[in-house]
């Protein structure tokens, strides 16, 4: 079982993090979220506080199968599903496969689109890259890039922190996670329940999401990747008049 934290009264709202993340790195806007709603935060494998599976072969279903247990172990009916990058891919799989009632969506700074060529070989080498150096160097390396240029320096470290949680499985397993992720482009064209999505102007880690579905709405940041400690009053705002 996944390692997860509640609070909170109302509607479930469940959070699940990107690669790189954890529950902490919701932390600036799980207290204010939990005025209205009943939050549930997920550590995804290998992340935080839950450990890697014996069979590492992770696929975005099966991280949604995972959080699914834990909301069957809450004894949850339904919710509303917000997923940050690789918590997007997530959202999306759960949404394709009909794993759980999921009455409303978020994609925080996520994308429906498969990995290229290219992105695939560059996980790859960031693979081996963990293997060869540890999860400390290869955060060193990579995590500014998840933030715009002028973000805090605060921002900077508390990401680096929450980072060096990860364990060298967690993620190599969600760097293969991501590399054979679906394209879910159609999924998203044409999906019937409310969508919301937060993009970051200035957010480089993943391309803006083309769509003209009508159920599908969008609001933009003026932030990096990680916009919910970057600016985490728009993000509030914008998850509370979206729910």
């Amino acid at each position: 079982m996944l390692h997860y934290t509640r609070k909170g009264s109302g509607k479930v709202l469940v959070l699940i993090h990107g690669f790189l993340g954890g529950i902490a790195i919701f932390d600036k806007i799980i207290e204010p979220l939990t005025q209205t709603m009943d939050i549930i935060t997920i550590d995804l494998p290998g992340h935080g506080q839950s450990e890697v599976g014996e069979d590492k072969d992770y696929t975005m279903q099966r991280y949604a199968e995972e959080v699914v247990e834990v909301l069957l172990k809450e004894n949850v009916e339904s919710a509303y599903w917000l997923g940050h990058s690789m918590g997007g891919y997530i959202t999306l799989a759960a949404l394709e496969k009909k794993l759980f009632p999921i009455d409303k969506a978020i994609l925080l700074y996520s994308s429906d689109s498969a990995d290229t060529p290219e992105a695939t070989k560059k996980r790859t080498e960031q693979q081996y890259e963990i293997h060869k150096s540890g999860v400390g160097s290869f955060v060193d390396g990579i995590i500014d890039q998840f933030l715009a240029p002028d973000a805090k320096t605060d921002d900077l470290l508390f990401a680096k922190e929450v980072a060096y949680e990860s364990m060298e499985d967690g993620l190599v397993a969600a760097l293969g996670a991501m590399m054979t992720r679906k394209d879910q482009r159609e999924l998203l064209d044409t999906i019937e329940i409310p969508i919301l999505i937060i993009e970051g102007e200035q957010d480089k880690a993943v391309k803006p999401i083309k769509t003209s579905n009508r159920h599908v709405h969008k609001v933009t940041t003026n932030t990096g990747h990680l916009g919910m400690l970057e600016d985490s009053k728009a993000v509030i705002q914008a998850i509370r008049e979206f729910l």
